[in-house]
């Protein structure tokens, strides 16, 4: 009579089958439960280039009493703009350096015709090279020139991964 406890081949094959089963449902399981968390991290990050984006609306550059995106639209605009170039990029980058996300970079662009202006923080950040881990938010500057034109400047706030070199 034969031992009951004997193993053929055709057992070990099985039990390796749901060993490996095993591992392949954990492994799902594993990344099916971080996109939720994915989710959330990209949304705060909408979010963020939202506050970002009103933040540079709103926010004055002290002494001149402008805003950072209108003194950037005159500065692209205008030859004699109220707040002198060097020193809203000076102000803005300090304001960038503080807003922006860890391990992360923000860029801000404004453009009109041929001309644009723009700024990233930090300094000499390239964009990544996964397009869709930007989060970005537009809108516009009026600008009232002298003749009474109302002049509508595009803006861009971009908030993207620091491409690893």
């Amino acid at each position: 009579m034969a031992s009951l406890n004997n193993r053929g081949v055709a057992d070990v094959l099985a039990m390796a089958f749901m060993f490996v089963i095993l591992v392949l449902a954990a492994v799902f399981m594993h990344s099916y439960s971080l996109r939720p968390l994915r989710a959330a991290t990209d949304r705060q990050l909408e979010l963020k280039s939202e506050h970002l984006y009103k933040t540079l609306e709103l926010a004055w550059v002290e002494p001149y009493s402008v805003s950072f995106l209108r003194g950037a639209a005159e500065n692209l605009l205008l030859e004699h703009p109220i707040v002198p170039g060097p020193y809203l990029r000076s102000a803005m980058e300090n304001a960038l350096e503080y807003l922006h996300p860890p391990e992360y970079a923000v860029s801000v662009s404004l453009s009109y015709d041929n001309a644009s202006w723009e700024l990233s923080w930090p300094r000499g950040a390239g964009l990544g090279l996964d397009a869709e881990k930007q989060f970005v938010r537009r809108g516009e500057v009026r600008l009232t020139m002298a003749g009474g034109e109302n002049i509508a400047v595009p803006v861009t706030v971009r908030i993207f991964e620091i491409a690893e070199i």
